[in-house]
């Protein structure tokens, strides 16, 4: 039995999902299975470059890094390190990305759900007191004659009041969003809607709008409106972008028992320091901005159990939104 042992312990440690290293009382990697290379992007030769003793606080026999693959994606590797005898030891290598990556969507929803509990308290007590001011305001309006300069002056305010009044629609939206009223629609004509809504926007910024579909017609089950809202935001996003002017792209694919939305623009990309932001509530870069468009699509996108991500470089950024053809109720 020993034997037979011997003889397939090697095999037994290439052929594990995990990945496993042993280090020396030195704590100099001797071994390493072909998982633990794939974590950690080098070949057999590269080990002697790994010492434990560098990974791991003193006592500590636990850690997560952050690792980037060879394609430039980043994992999250989980290291557990054993003590053998003589003071050797093996480290378990263990991709929780998928875990990592749940665990930061659950937080995000908690912000949002917690940060949108405190913002529709605040519209609410806004928007008592603005009616109440508006209410006054036309009625003073309706006791001075047309021809008084004064007016004009309480026509400025009914004017502001209905703007604020607006900013509070768009704070309800992101605190309490409408249920989804999911019905058959074509997804290529919700596109093309959204995108003619907001061809005006494009034209003073200069940018130039490119559809790519795929051929016949792509049905989900969706809420077409709330779609049209996340879409909205997304390209209102990329056009804001193209300061100068520049190109946006609209990608449709058909995945099979999903679709990809793929929205790309020619702007300067996001900066590194606020990347891990974009999708948080009232932060923006735009002087004008309340910060929730993104916000607000994150959490419909969600609610249709899909999924919005974004890659960027200097040569500007890609939006990917992923939507299930039946949304799960």
């Amino acid at each position: 039995m020993n034997d037979l042992l011997d003889t397939h312990a090697a095999e037994v440690l290439e052929v594990l999902s995990v990945g496993i290293m042993l280090a020396d009382e030195t704590g100099a990697v001797s071994y390493a299975n072909r998982a633990a290379l794939e974590c950690l992007c080098i070949e057999r030769e590269g080990l002697k470059e790994i010492n434990i003793r560098g990974m791991f606080r003193q006592n500590a026999g636990k850690k997560d890094i952050m690792l980037r693959t060879k394609g430039k994606d980043r994992i999250t590797v989980r290291l557990n390190r054993i003590a053998l005898s003589g003071g050797c030891s093996v480290v378990v290598l263990t991709d929780i990305t998928e875990i990592h990556q749940l665990e930061q969507e659950l937080l995000k929803m908690d912000k949002l759900a917690t940060v949108g509990e405190l913002t529709s308290g605040i519209a609410h007590e806004i928007r008592n007191p603005l009616a109440g001011i508006k209410t006054t305001a036309q009625a003073l309006k309706g006791e001075i004659p047309d021809n008084d300069h004064r007016v004009a002056y309480i026509s400025r305010i009914i004017v502001e009041i209905d703007r604020l009044n607006k900013l509070l629609l768009n704070f309800f939206d992101f605190a309490k969003p409408k249920d989804l009223n999911v019905q058959a629609c074509d997804l290529k004509r919700v596109i093309e809607d959204t995108v003619f809504l907001m061809q005006d926007s494009a034209l003073r910024n200069h940018v130039q709008v490119m559809e790519f579909y795929p051929p016949g017609q792509i049905s989900i089950r969706a809420d077409s409106d709330l779609l049209q809202q996340v879409l909205m935001n997304v390209f209102i996003n990329a056009v804001q972008a193209m300061h100068s002017g520049g190109r946006m792209e609209v990608h449709l694919a058909d995945k099979g028992s999903q679709v990809e939305i793929i929205v790309k623009d020619t702007g300067k990309g996001i900066p590194e320091n606020i990347r891990n932001r974009i999708f948080d509530p009232f932060f923006t870069t735009k002087p004008k901005g309340i910060g929730l468009g993104l916000s607000i699509s994150y959490r419909l996108v969600k609610m249709h159990s899909g999924n919005i991500s974004f890659a960027t470089g200097p040569r500007g950024t890609t939006f990917t939104i992923t939507l299930p053809k039946e949304v799960a109720m």
